[in-house]
């Protein structure tokens, strides 16, 4: 567990992707009622389970894109009983009731904002900003990874992703797109909040200008 903010927490787990590890980042935000917003889920431990109660009442789990659901039935199990939120589409994935991400609890505001991102219907994501902190919290929007080693680990990251090194947009991501105009007014509507940094679902916290680099990745690569 690190603490990224005031009442931020990251919880990074090992996710292996053809011998590749990815990092899934779950993100914890403690609202000041108190109870928690528990981002993306993860093979929780009991140990995970205790730390992340200790910081508060877990109030809600949330995946913020439909392709995320590689850990929901750990995560609902992890947490019973609370809220699971996620984006249109994601009720299908799993066999529990999910709520709409897009139409966020009552609770959340002012501290937190969730953002859709329109034109690419198919990843469905979801962002979510923490107005205290400047926090942007993502899910497959943009990766992080500054540190790449091994020669598999770049050329899996090129034919998948589109890049050897952090930050940036996948192929995934680009490809997803069915209305530019659309796409990229939601990414302006991202970046007029004043974001400090950028928690990706995987990969490193882009903490040092995070809001100018990803305009300017948003730019070189005709997204904006």
């Amino acid at each position: 567990m690190m603490e990224i903010a005031e009442d931020v927490w990251l919880f990074p787990y090992a996710l292996k992707v053809l011998g590749v590890d990815i990092r899934r980042n779950v993100t914890v935000m403690r609202l000041n009622c108190g109870r928690l917003v528990i981002h993306s889920t993860a093979p929780f431990t009991d140990g995970d389970v205790a730390q992340i109660r200790s910081l508060g009442e877990p109030g809600w789990l949330v995946e913020g894109m439909v392709d995320h659901d590689t850990f929901s039935k750990e995560g609902r199990e992890a947490f019973p009983g609370i809220p699971f939120l996620g984006p249109e589409g994601f009720q299908g994935r799993v066999d529990f009731e999910v709520g709409m991400l897009a139409v966020p609890p009552s609770e959340w505001m002012p501290e937190l904002e969730v953002i859709p991102i329109n034109g690419a219907p198919k990843m469905a994501e979801c962002v979510i900003f923490h107005h205290p902190t400047g926090t942007l919290i993502v899910s497959d929007l943009l990766f992080h990874f500054p540190e790449i080693s091994s020669l598999w680990a770049k050329l899996l990251l090129t034919a998948v992703l589109g890049f050897q090194r952090a930050p940036g947009f996948s192929k995934r991501v680009r490809m997803s797109i069915e209305d530019r105009e659309a796409f990229g007014g939601s990414l302006e509507k991202i970046l007029a909040f004043p974001i400090k940094r950028i928690v990706p679902g995987h990969g490193v916290v882009l903490e040092e200008n995070a809001k100018e680099k990803a305009r300017k990745l948003l730019m070189k690569q005709g997204l904006l």
